[in-house]
């Protein structure tokens, strides 16, 4: 009786860019994401640093600024 193994398709995670710096989160980086608190619809990612330092962000879709 043979078995049938099905292979198995790893994609490789997609890098994540920090909106306020547009420098690129590494995996272990303490970074954080959220929606766009005014229109919801774009992710926005942070990075440690500009978390820390309160880096102003801006959402590409509708303009909203934050800290």
């Amino acid at each position: 009786m043979s078995t049938i193994v099905t292979p198995v398709v790893i994609e490789a995670a997609s890098v994540r860019i920090c909106t306020s710096c547009k420098r690129p989160i590494i995996p272990q980086e303490k970074a954080t994401s959220f929606k766009c608190p005014n229109c919801g619809l774009v992710v926005i990612w942070r990075c440690q640093k500009c978390r820390t330092l309160n880096t102003p962000y801006k959402c590409p879709n509708c303009g909203f600024e934050g800290p």
